[in-house]
């Protein structure tokens, strides 16, 4: 351990002189934030993949575990279901990323830039923005044999009793349609942050004079480079979808849970020595997503060979393509596309029905009464929930926005930023099971309390590469020719930041400050394992309200996890384009 710190603090130094110019010292305020950053990334998740080693060995002095031993895997490997939490995670997490990426790919090839894409991109933004868990339970009351879907379906045929069938079904297919709807219109957001930094005209106009329809161009040009480009975030996606708690514990099967949910039964174990296999579990579960996403990097790559290989061996001019074939084809995508959407915001829509229903049977469309009773009752005991999870995601997002302006400035000072950009997904890029464990035992040994400075820090390590994320493409797209003018009337750089670009980007940063608010909102992991259930939050107790008995009352925290950041997002959409300041004087 000491020639490794003795190695690390060698190579800071190292990058220190690397970075400092020659007779002085350039501490910048972009060049201290980015370390900042770079810490807040790094340190937690190095801290909780090493606090993982020491439990999965046998090592826990506080519990009486004082030296190595088996007992850990011991204990681990003796848990019932194993290989039934194995299938139902990779049916679920490969199942929901792969229908996701189709579904982005499907949008690429018949809706993006065109007026229809646009009317999907405002429908879907109520579901990007809508947490995880809400959705979980829309659906789950949407598809149920008593639920909406069925009740129109049998509305002609007078049927009085629902049909029987189990949901959610006991292989995964349930939890990995929910993850699919729910991850599409954030693969989606990041395709066209991706097409906004391509020169999309131009390659359109050249392919179309060499006789290509646009439609070809889409497959053959486009396509590609967008998948290429948005290969980190599918990476975010399928670790999201490989280890999610929440969403498994709703639309998952309850006898044999995925391997994420046993994590967290046992981390929250009345017993602190089940801990001890569930430091071996999060182990596992990291190396199993870190092997799932080499297989499908390794896919990917081949997959985008083949079609490279497939577009130069097979020209196909516009004189030789059906052209009723390849318009049949788009509007069949186009009606898929706007059928999940549809099915989205229908369960958005029962959520807030379920929340209003004093009486509400089968096979009744609607119900026969209506009420507030509900919202009393629950508001009388998410009071404290709601205002925790408000200035919680008030001051991460505020955080996550500003410390995404300091990295766009320090990408301005050195150029691209690659390792960067890979710091910034690697909190994505884990399961929250795995390291945020690790992270709780490394803060408890620090002397650290759990509580809202952890609780702020998890979710800040999620919020934070979504608000770059969604900053991205409006950053690259903003005229510099302005800053330029201003600086060559004398302007800093510091006046010209504030002056020009942020007053010119409010709606763009005020919806990545929306984008961060939902992230905090949503999280749910974070703030179980950091917080040590001193800081409930609206998921935390919609989640605890769903194994209840009452829907109605699951209705209502669901309702207000929901429009609480779709409200957010609301206003962040109506902000007006910025101005900049009075024109400035040299």
């Amino acid at each position: 351990m000491g020639a490794t710190l003795s190695q690390l603090t060698q190579w800071l130094a190292e990058r220190w002189r690397a970075e400092r110019p020659a007779g002085r010292l350039a501490l910048t305020p972009a060049r201290l934030l980015r370390w900042a950053v770079l810490l807040l990334l790094l340190g937690p998740t190095a801290l909780g993949l090493a606090g993982l080693v020491a439990p999965a060995l046998g090592l826990w002095p506080a519990l009486g575990f004082e030296e190595v031993s088996a007992i850990a895997w011991q204990r681990w490997w003796a848990l019932p279901g194993l290989a039934d939490g194995l299938r139902l995670t990779l049916v679920s997490g490969i199942g929901g990323t792969l229908l996701a990426v189709l579904l982005t790919m499907g949008w690429l090839a018949a809706a993006a830039g065109t007026r229809f894409g646009e009317r999907l991109e405002r429908l879907l933004a109520p579901v990007l923005a809508m947490p995880h868990l809400a959705l979980a339970l829309g659906l789950l009351w949407l598809a149920a044999p008593s639920g909406v879907l069925m009740r129109l379906l049998l509305a002609p045929f007078e049927v009085l009793v629902p049909p029987q069938y189990p949901l959610p079904d006991a292989h995964g297919i349930t939890l990995a349609l929910g993850l699919a709807l729910k991850e599409a219109p954030f693969l989606m957001l990041m395709a066209q942050t991706a097409l906004s930094r391509l020169p999309v005209t131009a390659q359109l106009q050249a392919g179309q004079a060499l006789g290509y329809s646009i439609s070809q161009l889409r497959w053959r040009i486009l396509m590609p480079q967008v998948m290429r480009a948005i290969a980190l975030p599918i990476g975010a996606v399928l670790a999201y979808s490989l280890a999610v708690v929440d969403v498994a514990q709703v639309l998952g099967p309850t006898r044999a849970p995925t391997l994420a949910v046993r994590l967290v039964e046992l981390w929250r174990d009345s017993d602190p020595s089940s801990r001890l296999p569930a430091s071996v579990g999060a182990l596992l579960l990291a190396l199993l997503v870190i092997v799932v996403m080499a297989l499908g990097a390794a896919v990917g790559r081949y997959l985008l060979n083949r079609h490279r290989d497939w577009v130069l061996d097979n020209p196909a001019p516009r004189a030789a393509v059906r052209p009723g074939r390849k318009g049949q084809r788009g509007r069949v995508i186009r009606v898929l596309l706007g059928t999940v959407t549809a099915v989205s915001l229908l369960a958005f829509a029962v959520i807030a029905v379920q929340s209003l229903a004093r009486s509400w049977f089968f096979p009744s469309l609607l119900p026969a009464r209506w009420g507030l009773e509900s919202w009393q009752q629950a508001l009388s005991g998410l009071g404290g929930a709601f205002s925790n999870s408000l200035w919680l995601a008030v001051l991460v997002a505020t955080l996550a926005v500003m410390l995404s302006v300091a990295v766009f400035e320090r990408e301005r000072e050195v150029g691209r930023l690659r390792g960067f950009v890979v710091c910034l997904y690697l909190p994505l890029l884990l399961p929250q099971a795995s390291f945020l464990f690790g992270f709780q035992v490394g803060w408890l040994s620090l002397g650290a309390d759990p509580g809202w400075v952890g609780v702020v820090i998890g979710h800040l390590l999620f919020a934070l590469p979504y608000a770059w994320l969604t900053l991205a493409g409006p950053w690259v797209r903003f005229d510099v020719r302005l800053e330029q003018a201003a600086r060559l009337l004398g302007r800093s750089r510091l006046e010209v930041l504030i002056g020009i670009r942020l007053r010119l980007m409010l709606r763009p940063l005020a919806i990545s400050w929306a984008v961060a608010f939902a992230v905090s909102i949503a999280q749910y992991v974070p703030t179980v394992v950091l917080g040590g259930g001193r800081v409930p939050t609206l998921t935390t107790e919609t989640l605890a309200l769903a194994t209840g008995a009452d829907p109605r009352l699951t209705a209502v925290a669901a309702c207000l996890q929901a429009c609480l950041p779709l409200l957010i997002f609301l206003l962040a959409r109506a902000v007006p384009a910025g101005r900049a300041l009075a024109p400035i004087r040299g």
